[in-house]
């Protein structure tokens, strides 16, 4: 057994397939076969015996008509009419009270049969086997004034062997075509079936050789593998998205880091060289430096942060917060900081407002987006929160009269050191990091964030969250 699972183990999911279903269809009618086998077989012989007593009976029924003066004579002289009641394989005997042979009636090519006498009171049929042969015999009794002895009939089954075995033999051949074209077609069908798994697999090769561009075809089956197959294509699409977004992130963050880097490197290099004698170089390079490291410092805070909303899938059930007080709370925070702004909160929401999140995750959103509405907004302009309920959700919108954001950028923004103008966002200290952090904390809880250009001039980001009882 062992060994047969190691054989079948690597061998292709064809044969595995045309074995399965071959043995699946050979089983089946096996057990059909088997059941239908022995039902003929009861029938038949049912039908033997049956027949085998209708003669037993006629022969008997015949001589009680006779009388009670039943002579041997008139035994012999109804040999004729035995012979017609007779079947033709059957062997008739007329036997006297002793057991002694008075009259036989068999067939020219029928052998002769020693059965051992056993006298009877009453009429009986039994079915024994002899030199694997299947044989009837029965006995009935004959009582007049003259002769008293027994009708004796055998019958050898031969024509119900002969059907059984020819049924048999049938049967066998059928079985083994039927497996033979079950393993066939099983072979065919799954060769058809695995060539959609042929192709993934053979695209999987490719990329494993040639990166993310290869893709499975497309095909309109309609069924799990052309299903499997379009997941497959989504998920590479996802991967090799996923891979340029990580490239992208070195890239930038290399980027982002070289600069200070660089600014350190040079100031170091002028206090060895220069600033140990001169006190007004070395106040200069370490205020430099000073500025740089904060600059690195706050660089790699942001990384981290962005990193742990990557990870943070902590569980969520009961997370819940009431957007209406973290709002009222933040803008009221962002007012005392920064007076030359003109901070609004529009409330819309008719009822308590409890969206599915964490207090601290919201707090931290719009943080970002207000932040981001300071920081590209000239002084003395107005940033406005307004909240409202749409299509079952909780909706924030954050809108300034900055700088605003071209359309084709509109998507981009939330994209990991993205920003629309770099060098302004560098004099502001944006690394191009908020919206990525607030975009993933938003997505982990099953929300939505999305910018629009204000009209006439800045930007809009709406977030929309689950309310806490929808989630549940």
């Amino acid at each position: 057994m062992n060994k047969l699972k190691r054989w079948i183990k690597p061998t292709s999911l064809k044969i595995k397939w045309a074995l399965a279903s071959g043995s699946a269809i050979f089983l089946a009618f096996f057990l059909f076969s088997f059941f239908q086998y022995h039902a003929i077989n009861k029938w038949m012989l049912d039908e033997e015996e049956n027949n085998f007593s209708r003669v037993l009976d006629e022969i008997t029924v015949f001589f009680k008509q006779r009388g009670d003066n039943v002579t041997l004579q008139d035994i012999y002289d109804s040999r004729d009419l035995m012979k017609q009641i007779a079947e033709k394989d059957q062997t008739i005997r007329i036997l006297n009270r002793n057991g002694k042979q008075a009259l036989e009636i068999r067939g020219e090519n029928e052998p002769a049969f020693y059965i051992p006498f056993q006298p009877v009171r009453d009429k009986e049929v039994k079915l024994i086997e002899s030199d694997d042969k299947k044989i009837l015999i029965g006995h009935s009794p004959i009582r007049s004034n003259q002769f008293n002895g027994y009708v004796e009939i055998i019958q050898p089954l031969n024509r119900y062997e002969s059907i059984m075995k020819n049924l048999f033999w049938m049967m066998s051949f059928t079985g083994v075509a039927a497996l033979l074209l079950s393993a066939l077609l099983g072979y065919l069908m799954a060769r058809n079936f695995i060539r959609p798994l042929n192709k993934l697999s053979e695209a999987m090769r490719s990329i494993e050789r040639n990166g993310f561009q290869r893709r499975v075809e497309a095909t309109n089956a309609h069924d799990e593998i052309s299903e499997l197959s379009q997941i497959f294509n989504k998920m590479m699409i996802e991967i090799e998205r996923s891979f340029r977004q990580q490239q992208q992130f070195v890239e930038d963050a290399s980027h982002e880091l070289r600069t200070p880097i660089q600014v350190l490197e040079g100031h170091l290099a002028l206090l060895n060289r220069w600033g140990k004698k001169d006190p007004s170089i070395l106040e200069e390079s370490l205020q430099v430096s000073l500025e740089e490291l904060d600059r690195v410092k706050r660089l790699v805070g942001e990384l981290l942060e962005l990193s742990k909303a990557d990870r943070e899938l902590a569980d969520y059930e009961n997370a819940k917060v009431n957007i209406k007080e973290v709002s009222r709370k933040i803008i009221r925070d962002f007012a005392f900081l920064h007076e030359d702004y003109d901070f609004a909160l529009e409330d819309d929401l008719k009822d308590t407002a409890d969206a599915f999140m964490l207090k601290r995750h919201l707090e931290q959103i719009l943080v970002i987006l207000l932040d981001n509405a300071v920081k590209y907004s000239e002084t003395r302009t107005r940033v406005e929160v307004r909240m409202y309920e749409q299509d079952r959700q909780l909706v924030l919108e954050v809108k300034d009269e900055g700088i605003g954001i071209p359309e084709e950028d509109l998507q981009k923004v939330f994209d990991r050191f993205y920003r629309v103008d770099k060098a302004r966002s560098r004099e502001k200290g944006g690394y191009g990091l908020g919206l990525a952090i607030a975009s993933k904390l938003i997505y982990n809880y099953g929300g939505t964030i999305e910018a629009a250009g204000n009209d006439p001039a800045g930007t809009i980001i709406r977030v929309s969250l689950k309310r806490a009882s929808e989630h549940k």
